[in-house]
């Protein structure tokens, strides 16, 4: 399953403690050009910025499936059919959208610390705009139960700001299209769209705190 980590990176390869791969490693480069982090006696920026966009990474491992679920449950034709539905045993609704933007949002704060003391606190800010266009599909039971057609393009945008020097920068953005069908498991009485049919997808805690310790000098 597509995660909110691959829309905004690309693909992410897990390695020892310290490496990062592919987007991650450029999106470090630039999070330590800009000035973000600053050198240490004992962590260059280049070492304090690849262990931060590590772990924001790490945090970013959340399914876009939940996501498109989570908005839709907020506001759509979809949620009206499924409020309609769940109080109607029996009914079936096929809905069209014709077209489908719902904007996500994710912030966390990472503590970078070295041997123990907190350098600096970043704020990581991920946005999403999701777009669907020409979405069929059934909903039964308050759950959507099948997807016969639909397009979706995910574009990803990862911010990092400070507070002291005060500075905002960009330092990951790419889009991607992403395949519904695929993405969301309608299996097994489908997706619930109504808090009454299934538990809604859990929250994330926006909060991390990192210890960054210095790369070993070359031998």
């Amino acid at each position: 399953m597509t995660t909110v980590r691959e829309i905004v990176f690309g693909e992410f390869i897990p390695g020892r403690p310290g490496q990062a791969a592919g987007e991650v490693e450029a999106a470090a480069v630039r999070l330590a050009g800009a000035g973000v982090v600053a050198d240490g006696p004992q962590a260059p920026a280049a070492a304090l910025a690849r262990a931060v966009l590590t772990k924001v990474a790490e945090l970013l491992d959340i399914e876009i499936s939940d996501v498109f679920v989570g908005a839709w449950k907020t506001r759509s034709a979809l949620v009206a059919a499924a409020r309609e539905t769940h109080a109607t045993p029996g009914l079936r609704r096929e809905v069209s959208i014709r077209s489908f933007t719902m904007p996500w949002e994710y912030e966390a704060e990472v503590d970078v610390a070295v041997n123990g003391s907190v350098v600096t606190t970043l704020t990581a800010a991920v946005t999403l705009q999701l777009t669907v266009t020409a979405l069929a599909a059934v909903v039964e039971a308050g759950r959507l139960t099948a997807l016969t057609a639909g397009d979706a393009t995910a574009r990803g945008e990862l911010r990092v700001r400070c507070s002291s020097p005060e500075a905002e920068h960009v330092v990951a953005e790419r889009e991607q299209p992403v395949d519904l069908r695929r993405e969301l498991r309608l299996g097994g009485g489908g997706v619930a769209l109504v808090d009454e049919a299934g538990d809604a997808p859990a929250q994330r805690p926006t909060r991390s705190d990192m210890s960054v310790m210095p790369e070993p000098p070359p031998a």
